[in-house]
């Protein structure tokens, strides 16, 4: 139950963030500074999910450590 809770947050977490560069990225009318703010935010994030999630998934399974 563990790992598939970590599987859909990572999941959820690409497809969101993929989804909000895509859009503003092929819009010209989403290209303002607000939405390029937003767009740095959803990079930032896409990449703490890919780097980190992993590594704390397998951190948690060889501690035996389960968050609360």
């Amino acid at each position: 139950m563990f790992i598939f809770a970590y599987a859909f947050i990572f999941l959820m977490c690409m497809i969101g963030n993929m989804l909000v560069c895509v859009i503003v990225l092929k819009n010209r009318q989403m290209r303002t500074v607000t939405n390029m703010f937003i767009l740095n935010l959803a990079i930032s994030d896409l990449l703490v999910g890919l780097f980190c999630m992993p590594t704390t998934l397998v951190d948690n399974l060889i501690t035996g450590e389960s968050p609360q």
